[in-house]
């Protein structure tokens, strides 16, 4: 019984010493991230702040009427366009130049990597295309068509945009909110934009598909959905005192009221955090905060002249 007893003692321990052994190798060859870096964005003062394991990171921005596109370890000004925005995996891009060209306004569908495009025609002058927004699967993009009004512009329907084909295609939208700006679901499916205080989902037809009322207006960068596509952000309706809210887009519930009162919203870290933009002293931050509203990590300084100067930071997810 003692010798048995020995034996197992023994081979605890051997077990014990293996599996430390094993742990110790294990952390060894774990490699090491580099240090976040600071990139400082040209024609800015705003400087952003990047680990090499983000998943999301910048890759265009806009400032006054400058437009910016990362290409390699840089950004380079388009100057001919008014905005744009990279693809989930960031190797196509839609950009929108500043003027008609035929009497239509276009996109340019761009490789990132060498920076050629092809230029599409989408709506005929006067009416302008913009907001542009893409799948995630890379494939579509949707930008809002809008009309001059007596009293600014109002939407009018949306233009699909096929990246394999190079075409586009007009949707008017019977009845659409004169503020919509469309974007998509989760699977591709559907065009989502703001209707009345709440959230309307259209098939590519512009057809109704389904719509929640009072959820507050769809809120988030390119896109309001959450990785998992589970949850959908909003500006808060004004009866609630946050000014953002989180609603389970399957039961169009409310899910969390999250305590932050940000300038801007940029969309979702991953399915528990956001990117927002949120004042300190004289200047702004861009940060991830949790559902509660708590500050996790800052991820750009923004000057004051900055953010006056209508900066906005394209976040995409890169893989």
């Amino acid at each position: 019984m003692c010798r048995l007893l020995r034996r197992t003692t023994v081979v605890a321990a051997a077990t014990v010493t293996a599996t430390a052994t094993a742990m110790a190798a294990a952390a060894v060859t774990v490699p090491a991230h580099a240090a976040p870096e600071d990139v400082r964005l040209p024609g800015t003062s705003t400087t952003v702040r990047e680990d090499s394991a983000d998943r999301v990171r910048v890759t265009s921005y806009t400032v006054g009427k400058a437009v910016y596109l990362r290409r390699g370890t840089g950004f380079v000004r388009r100057s001919s366009d008014t905005e744009i925005t990279v693809a989930p995996k960031g190797t196509t891009a839609l950009a929108v130049p500043s003027s008609y060209t035929g009497g239509y306004d276009s996109v340019t569908l761009l490789d990132v990597a060498t920076g050629r495009g092809t230029r599409i025609r989408t709506v005929r002058k006067p009416l302008l295309a913009g907001f542009a927004r893409w799948s995630r699967d890379g494939g579509k993009a949707v930008l809002t068509v809008r009309k001059k009004t007596a009293t600014g512009w109002a939407a009018t329907g949306f233009v699909l945009v096929d990246a394999a084909a190079k075409s586009a295609r007009v949707v008017a939208v019977p009845g659409v909110d004169p503020a919509a700006r469309f974007r998509w679901s989760p699977d591709g499916a559907d065009l989502v934009a703001g209707h009345r205080g709440g959230t309307r989902f259209y098939g590519q037809d512009g057809r109704v598909r389904r719509t929640l009322a009072r959820t507050g207006t769809p809120a988030g960068g390119d896109d309001a959905f959450s990785p998992s596509g589970r949850r959908m952000t909003t500006w808060c309706p004004a009866a609630y005192a946050e000014h953002v809210c989180v609603w389970d887009r399957a039961t169009g519930r409310l899910a969390a009221r999250v305590n932050i009162r940000p300038a801007g919203l940029w969309g979702w870290w991953d399915d528990k955090h956001l990117i927002a933009v949120v004042a300190r002293g004289g200047s702004y931050r861009a940060v991830v905060s949790d559902l509660r509203g708590g500050i996790v990590r800052v991820l750009a300084g923004i000057p004051s002249a900055d953010w006056r100067n209508k900066l906005y930071l394209g976040y995409t997810r890169t893989s």
